[in-house]
């Protein structure tokens, strides 16, 4: 008769955990979404602050001086310019971040990145870059539009228009190409670092003076500080690569002039002309408005996911 198989049949159990991963995958896709849209309405203005001072160094003494402009020549409606587009963009992208995440975390976790299957330190470093890169790369033409709707006014009438114009005018590669290399060199150390903090301090908080298997909570409204803190230390450490991301998609528009050829370039003649500082112009408003993004948005995230019943542990 036939010989008996050595090979036991597929658990119930393997089968229900790897339907339930990839449910949580796209549950956590949709809060990240949702999270991520509610937290850029709520902080329009500081959005609109920090990209214009980082597209026109120089141009405003203070903070103040930029909000009080804005105000002057668009009134109070000029404080959220571009920020439907800036929904259009950050949902997507940031639904696409939370999904990669948790994808690359549970595959890096069978790898010898990983700890026995589980998330190491490690593995969630690089899971947390290789997000980022994902993220950045599909989303990119919109992140381009967006950045010249909200420095230069009147230029594109939406989304549409300003993919059609930049596609006639500039080639259909500049839609994925322009600032492209500066952008993912922002997003590694940027969304690498913000993720990674945060899941780090989730994990710590869980378990510092805990017995393994007795875990304390994570809290939705703990995650307001935690977020704060990583979206900062975040910015920090990726911001001179932001500055030359954003005035690479902006020269040429606006009245500015075109002088950046690539993201290395950009960096030395930034460093020649303004001293190495200048590659942190802006990074006061960047930090003023990423705290509270921060905090909002990994909030909500978090609050979504204790509504849908899934688990917000790093």
């Amino acid at each position: 008769h036939d010989a008996l198989s050595t090979n036991p049949p597929p658990s119930k159990t393997h089968s229900t955990d790897n339907m339930a991963k990839k449910k949580a995958g796209w549950e956590s896709a949709f809060a990240g979404g949702a999270g991520a849209a509610f937290a850029r309405t709520v902080i329009a203005p500081l959005e609109r602050l920090r990209m214009q001072m980082i597209a026109d160094p120089g141009k405003y003494g203070s903070m103040m001086e930029c909000m009080s402009e804005i105000y002057r020549q668009e009134g109070v409606a000029g404080y959220w310019r571009g920020n439907s587009i800036n929904v259009y963009r950050i949902a997507p992208q940031s639904a696409i971040g939370f999904f990669c995440k948790d994808y690359y975390k549970v595959k890096l976790g069978d790898t010898p990145l990983g700890n026995n299957g589980k998330p190491s330190v490690l593995s969630l470093a690089v899971s947390s870059a290789l997000s980022g890169i994902t993220m950045m790369t599909l989303t990119y033409p919109l992140d381009l539009v967006r950045t010249r709707m909200t420095t230069t006014p009147d230029l594109y009438t939406g989304l549409l228009d300003g993919c059609t114009k930049i596609a006639k005018e500039e080639g259909l590669h500049a839609l994925f190409c322009k600032g492209l290399t500066a952008a993912n060199l922002f997003a590694v150390p940027y969304y690498g670092t913000s993720f990674f903090v945060l899941d780090m301090m989730k994990r710590n908080y869980a378990t510092y003076g805990r017995t393994p298997g007795n875990e304390r909570p994570v809290t939705a409204l703990q995650s307001l500080p935690m977020g704060a803190a990583a979206n900062m230390i975040g910015c920090a450490v990726a911001f001179p690569f932001q500055t030359a991301w954003k005035r690479i998609q902006v020269q040429g528009f606006g009245g500015r002039p075109v002088r950046y050829t690539g993201t290395v370039q950009c960096l030395s003649l930034i460093i020649k002309e303004e001293g190495f500082f200048g590659m942190f112009n802006g990074l006061r408003a960047n930090l003023v408005k990423l705290g509270p993004t921060g905090a909002i948005q990994f909030w909500a995230v978090d609050q979504i996911k204790v509504w849908m019943g899934l688990s917000i542990k790093g």
